[in-house]
């Protein structure tokens, strides 16, 4: 997760918030934790002010390209040191080069430009940016997903991986939506799913990286390709950008609902009334345990607000059960390994763009 302030378009000042959802490993989403925001700021400055949505999108997605580009093209360099003598097999500073490329991550950015009251939010891969947009006149809310979860189960995906790929029945399960046995269908990283086959089985049996994925025939199948969006806003707005691990188990209007109602009580001062929480125990019919995973989904009847100093940790605890307390706690105390059968890792931040206190 990254939140900075940096140079926008003509150089701007522009805010900049990340979310950086890891898998296979901590290396990828660690560099870009560090270095995603100052390509795209870097790539964006350059454009004139006042410069039309098209091609700011452009920018944004050349530098995800671009940072992409330069990870798996520093493993490759790493890797061929040991055809030039340069190294040997399982040398720890070629292993440490590769790791951005060997482990994956998804990236969520939005960048916010004061001056136009704008937000643009890119996405690569599944996390979520929702846009809370408020009524005028009143304290409702209405939900706008501003980005689209990137696995097989979207459409778009679907058919642009099946038509860059003709003819290879099975490498997308629709119904999973997985991708050769990955959730998602665009990520940083991720070299089985981009070099090939011979490449990936050179590193596999000299720097101990992963084998080649069944049915792998035609790569690179995955992307780093951001879908940028541009939207404009008002004052009382909110955005809320979260990895997938909240939306299992809380739609976008819900979760927008659960912000409002936090809004409500930051501007009131006060908190849910304490009779209204209750340590009931989890109903045995809040579980959907036929795959093997507990599912449940938060709904407003169990909201209850507690945290008003941070909304990130309100959605977060009302998502992972809010009011139904053994619930909450079971979920929020799983261990690991055991958490990942639980809930998947949780990422949240909410962007206020005026005093959240004086919302509305």
């Amino acid at each position: 997760m990254a939140c900075s302030l940096a140079p926008g378009v003509g150089s701007s000042q522009t805010l900049f918030n990340g979310v950086y959802d890891g898998h296979a490993g901590w290396a990828t989403s660690l560099l870009l934790k560090s270095a995603l925001i100052p390509a795209v700021s870097s790539s964006i400055a350059q454009l004139q002010p006042g410069a039309n949505d098209t091609a700011v999108e452009a920018a944004v997605g050349k530098a995800f390209t671009d940072l992409d580009d330069l990870i798996m093209t520093n493993a490759v360099k790493a890797v061929d040191g040991l055809k030039a003598g340069v190294v040997e097999p399982a040398d720890s500073r070629v292993m440490a080069a590769i790791a951005p490329a060997i482990a994956g991550s998804c990236a969520l950015l939005s960048i916010f430009d004061p001056a136009t009251s704008t937000v643009r939010v890119a996405c690569t891969g599944d996390s979520r940016a929702v846009l809370g947009s408020a009524a005028p006149g009143s304290s409702s809310y209405s939900a706008l997903e501003l980005s689209k979860d990137q696995t097989g189960r979207n459409q778009d995906e679907f058919d642009r991986i099946t038509k860059e790929h003709p003819g290879e029945d099975g490498i997308l399960d629709k119904e999973s939506g997985r991708l050769l046995g990955i959730a998602v269908t665009r990520a940083f990283g991720d070299h089985r799913w981009k070099w090939t086959e011979d490449f990936i089985k050179h590193v596999h049996l000299n720097f101990f990286g992963t084998s080649p994925r069944p049915k792998y025939a035609t790569p690179p199948y995955m992307t780093a390709a951001p879908v940028v969006t541009t939207t404009r806003i008002q004052g009382p707005d909110f955005v809320i950008l979260a990895s997938d691990g909240l939306w299992d188990h809380i739609s976008s209007e819900h979760a927008v609902e659960c912000v409002a109602q936090w809004l409500s009580a930051k501007k009131a001062g006060e908190k849910t009334p304490g009779d209204k929480l209750a340590r009931t125990p989890a109903s045995p019919s809040a579980f959907d345990t036929s795959d093997g995973w507990p599912n449940w989904s938060a709904t407003p009847e169990h909201f209850v607000v507690e945290d008003l100093d941070n909304a990130a940790v309100h959605l977060i605890k009302n998502a992972l059960g809010g009011k139904r307390r053994s619930l909450f706690t079971g979920a929020a105390l799983a261990y690991a390994p055991l958490s990942r059968n639980v809930r998947d890792d949780v990422t949240v931040q909410v962007i206020f763009f005026q005093d959240p206190s004086k919302a509305n």
